[in-house]
């Protein structure tokens, strides 16, 4: 992970994650092994959102809150 360019890094995860749902939707397909890819490229982005999220500055950052908050 090159952590100096944590956006580039994103688009490419994405197109690579878009590329392996196309190639599990063709007839044919190995979706074992293209499952496990996929769950390789899905945990890199989430690790790379949270780096994102962390360098926000303190003022930019969207809380986050578990469950519905009643009136």
């Amino acid at each position: 992970m090159n952590a100096y360019q944590p956006q580039q890094r994103i688009n490419e995860l994405q197109q690579l994650r878009h590329r392996l749902l196309s190639r599990r939707e063709q007839r044919g397909a190995a979706t074992a092994t293209i499952d496990m890819e996929l769950n390789v490229v899905r945990s890199e982005l989430q690790a790379l959102y949270a780096l994102q999220r962390d360098q926000k500055p303190a003022n930019q950052r969207i809380p986050v809150t578990h469950g519905l908050k009643m009136a």
